[in-house]
């Protein structure tokens, strides 16, 4: 009893027929087809261009904060932690003055420095005790900071374990091949 092929030998398997228009995934089959162009540069960059994505989401600030200097990973984290503390350091003196108890603080400026250091102590959970927050509005944004605090620090470990992890591809090309 002979066995039948499931197709007929004038058809092709699937698998093994040319990709149509349709079922191109982008891996560069019409790109080079139509240019003649590297898809790969030699420097190991890619020769793509995206076009027609909008502005907003053709951004990526994951991939960014991968790719960057570990010089300019640094200064944004601290550009960042700055910033944030900041930020907070004025909302506790939006909140009014006695709402931060212990602050010796005489002149605006020496408030401010009392509410950014008290903010740096909340931010990274440190917490002397020297300053403490009385109204309800100082409180919540206490809390809000140190969910803040803890969910930064943890972004961070995550992108410098990512940063060491991320594997590197060692690709040089030739123009002679060597077998």
């Amino acid at each position: 009893m002979k066995r039948r092929s499931r197709h007929p030998s004038h058809e092709r398997p699937e698998s093994i027929r040319p990709p149509t228009d349709n079922q191109d995934l982008g891996l560069g089959a019409r790109i080079t087809q139509q240019t003649r162009t590297r898809f790969l540069n030699r420097d190991g960059s890619f020769n793509v261009e995206r076009l027609g994505m909008p502005f907003l989401k053709s951004l990526n600030f994951y991939h960014a904060l991968l790719t960057i200097s570990w010089t300019m990973f640094y200064l944004s984290v601290a550009a960042s932690y700055f910033g944030a503390n900041i930020l907070f350091a004025w909302g506790y003196l939006l909140c009014g003055p006695g709402e931060l108890v212990g602050s010796t603080g005489q002149t605006s400026a020496e408030q401010f420095f009392d509410a950014f250091f008290f903010s740096v102590q909340t931010l990274g959970t440190i917490g002397y005790g020297r300053i403490s927050p009385l109204g309800f509005g100082a409180n919540v944004l206490v809390t809000l900071e140190s969910l803040v605090g803890l969910l930064g620090f943890a972004i961070v470990t995550g992108m410098v374990f990512a940063r060491f992890s991320r594997p590197q591809a060692k690709i040089i090309f030739s123009d002679r091949a060597v077998i």
